[in-house]
C-alpha cells in the first residue's frame, strides 16, 4: 500500500500531490512563462496527473481502489474524546460573597454616605421642588423637608408645587426661620422673631417647634428681654397670649417706668404690672408715682381707671409720716391733686395710715399684732422686691441723718437720671439688704467738704 499523498522530487525539492493540487488551482494565476515552465515540469512527474509521462494514471488508480476495499486494520472502539464535559459551578467555583481581606480595601475608592449628599442638596437649596409664596417673598425648599415636621404640609400631599401662606400667620422670617431649623442636626433657636416662630409654628402645626419656643419663653425670658418679648407681641398681636412676661420685669421696672413704652401700656397690662410682687423698686411710693405717671399721660381718657390703678398700691408698706407728706404737701402739683383729692383714694390713703400706725403701736410684739389683725379682719400686705440704687437721691439708709423728700418732681428727675445711664445699668441695682452703706449719704459729705 502506498500513500496517495506521496511525495515525488521535482527539481532537488520534496513535493506531495496535495502541494501538485493545490498549485493546480494557482497555475491559472502565475503571469511568466518561467513559472508556467515550473508548473509544467511538476504535472510531468506527478503519478495522477492525467498528462504524467507515467500514463494515464490507471496503476495509480488500481492503487487506491484496492486499498479503499479492504477494511481499517485498527479502528478504536470508543469515541477519540472521552472528556466529560463538567461546568465550572460544578467543579466548586463561584462568585465571591465578600473581598478578600487583603485585596479589597487596597485600591478602593470610598463611597460618599447617601445621608451627606441628601443633607447636601437640603441645605445649598439645590433641586427644590416645591416654592412658598408669603406675599412678595418666595422660598424654594424641599417638600419632603417640610413634611417630616409640618403637619400642614403633610396634609397638602405630595403632588402641590406652589404653596402659598397667609402673611397674618407666617411671616418671611418666621418661615426662614423654620426652615433654617429643620434642616440644621442642632435645635437651637434664635431669640430673634421667637414669638413669629411660635404663631408660624401653631399654624403651621409643627408641634416639636411649638414645645420648643414655650420651653424658651418659660426659662429662658427675663427682665429686660421679657418686657421686648411683651412689646414685641403687641406688634404681632399676641399680646393677650404674653402679657404675663410684665411680671418678670424684675430690676428693669423703673428703666421701663422711665420709658415712652410705659406710658402707652394697656390697661390690662399696666394692672397686672403693678400687682406684680417681682417689680424692684426703693419705695412702695415709686409704683404710687408710676401710676401717677400713666394716668396723667391721657388724663381725660384715663381718669376713669384711677380706682383700679390705685388698688394695686400697697400704701400699708409706705411709712405713715410719707403718706401724711403725700396727703398734705402734694396740692401745688396738679398732676398729683386730681388724683389725691378723689374720695377712693383717699379712703386708701387712710387705710395704709391706720395699718402702719398700729404696726408701729405693737412694736417688736409680732404675735399681739397678728391677732389684731385676725380680730379686724386685716390683711398685711406682700413686700416688692427691694433694692437700693446709689443713683437714687430720695433713697437713704434707716441710719441715715440725711433725708430728701420724696416728691414728683424729685421721681421724675429720678427717672431722668435713669435715662442717661448706660443701657445694662439696671442690672447694677442691690437688693436693699446687701450693704449698709449709704451712697447719697457720701455724696452730701463729699459735697460739704468741697464747699
Amino acid at each position: 500500500m502506498y500513500n496517495v499523498f506521496g511525495a515525488t522530487t521535482i527539481g532537488g525539492h520534496m513535493v506531495t500531490a496535495a502541494h501538485l493540487m493545490g498549485v493546480q488551482c494557482d497555475y491559472k494565476a502565475m503571469q511568466s512563462d518561467d513559472e508556467r515552465e515550473v508548473w509544467r515540469s511538476m504535472v510531468r512527474y506527478n503519478p495522477l496527473s492525467e498528462e504524467s509521462e507515467c500514463g494515464e494514471g490507471s496503476e495509480w488508480t488500481e492503487g487506491i481502489e484496492a486499498e479503499s476495499a479492504q477494511p481499517p486494520a485498527c479502528l478504536p472502539e470508543k469515541p477519540y474524546n472521552s472528556l466529560e464535559e463538567r461546568s465550572l459551578h460544578s467543579l466548586g467555583y463561584a462568585s465571591l460573597d465578600e473581598w478578600p481581606a487583603a485585596e479589597g480595601t487596597q485600591g478602593r475608592a470610598d463611597k460618599p454616605p447617601l445621608y451627606d449628599l441628601m443633607m447636601t442638596l437640603v441645605r445649598k437649596r439645590l433641586k427644590t421642588n416645591t416654592t412658598i409664596t408669603i406675599g412678595e417673598s418666595c422660598l424654594h425648599a424641599h417638600l419632603i423637608v417640610l413634611q417630616c415636621y409640618s403637619g400642614l404640609f403633610c396634609d397638602i400631599g405630595s403632588n402641590t408645587l406652589n404653596v402659598e401662606l397667609p402673611a397674618d400667620w407666617v411671616t418671611p422670617r418666621a418661615l426662614r426661620l423654620i426652615y433654617e431649623w429643620m434642616i440644621v442636626d442642632g435645635p437651637r433657636l434664635s431669640r430673634l422673631g421667637l414669638l413669629e416662630v411660635l404663631r408660624a409654628a401653631s399654624f403651621l402645626r409643627i408641634v416639636q417647634l411649638e414645645r420648643q419656643c414655650d420651653h424658651c419663653l418659660a426659662h429662658g425670658i427675663t427682665e429686660e428681654s421679657a418686657v421686648m418679648l411683651y412689646l414685641e407681641a403687641r406688634l404681632l398681636r399676641m399680646e393677650r397670649a404674653h402679657r404675663s412676661q410684665l411680671q418678670r420685669v424684675g430690676r428693669f421696672f423703673l428703666t421701663l417706668v422711665a420709658s415712652q413704652e410705659f406710658l402707652q401700656l394697656p390697661l390690662r397690662a399696666l394692672l397686672l404690672l403693678l400687682s406684680s410682687n417681682g417689680i424692684c423698686v426703693n419705695s412702695e411710693l415709686e409704683v404710687f408715682m408710676s401710676a401717677v405717671r400713666w394716668l396723667n399721660f391721657d388724663w381725660p381718657k384715663r381718669r376713669l381707671n384711677v380706682a383700679q390703678l390705685i388698688a394695686c398700691v400697697r400704701f400699708a408698706l409706705v411709712p405713715p409720716w410719707l403718706l401724711i407728706r403725700l396727703h398734705d404737701r402734694q396740692s401745688q402739683y396738679v398732676e398729683l391733686k386730681r388724683i389725691i383729692t378723689l374720695p377712693e383714694v383717699l379712703q386708701r390713703l387712710h387705710d395704709g395710715i391706720g395699718y402702719t400706725t398700729t404696726r408701729l403701736c405693737y412694736g417688736a410684739d409680732r404675735d399681739a399684732f397678728l391677732q389684731h389683725l385676725e380680730r379686724t379682719g386685716m390683711q398685711p400686705p406682700q413686700q416688692r422686691s427691694w433694692i437700693y440704687d446709689g443713683q437714687c437721691c430720695y433713697h437713704h439708709r434707716l441710719h441715715c441723718h440725711i433725708a430728701e423728700e420724696f416728691t414728683y418732681d424729685t421721681f421724675l428727675n429720678y427717672l431722668n437720671c435713669l435715662q442717661r445711664q448706660h443701657m445694662n445699668y439696671w442690672q447694677t441695682l442691690e437688693p436693699v439688704d446687701a450693704s449698709e452703706l449709704c451712697l447719697s449719704c457720701q455724696k452730701e459729705q463729699t459735697k460739704s467738704i468741697q464747699s
